[in-house]
């Protein structure tokens, strides 16, 4: 009895590590309308591998078949408009791999609207010592 109690303990503490995946995400901080590439290994080939993304808690797309190429598994999606993206990888109908990714950040314009305001105001300058 107390072997079987082992075996059981030690199932459940490397049953996360019977899917040892790696997934690497393209580009990591996509903007916002971006293809978004999700590749991963280490999933046999006779599996169902889906791919889906939610937005927040109110939108989740509907989980996309992966395909199967040259040992890795494939898929992609759109980055929508929001600010991040939870990515799931289903086998089986089953997560076995989540992550969140941020959309890049639009650069506001700090240097250029400086430029502006200075120019302006020295044509005003300029203007106002003429007349």
């Amino acid at each position: 009895m107390k072997y079987v109690t082992i075996i059981a303990l030690l199932s459940i503490l490397l049953m996360p590590f019977a899917f040892a995946i790696n997934v690497n995400i393209e580009p990591t901080h996509p903007k916002k309308g971006e293809i978004v590439k999700v590749y991963a290994t280490g999933i046999n080939e006779s599996h169902d591998v889906r791919l889906e993304y939610c937005v927040g808690n109110t939108f989740c797309s509907m989980p996309t078949p992966m395909h199967y190429e040259n040992g890795k598994w494939i898929g992609n999606f759109t980055m929508p408009n929001a600010k991040s993206v939870e990515v799931n990888i289903l086998v089986d109908g089953e997560t076995i791999w989540n992550e969140t990714i941020t959309a890049q950040e639009k650069s506001t314009p700090s240097f250029e609207i400086f430029v502006i305001i200075s120019a302006f105001i020295a044509a005003m300058l300029i203007w106002k010592r003429k007349i």
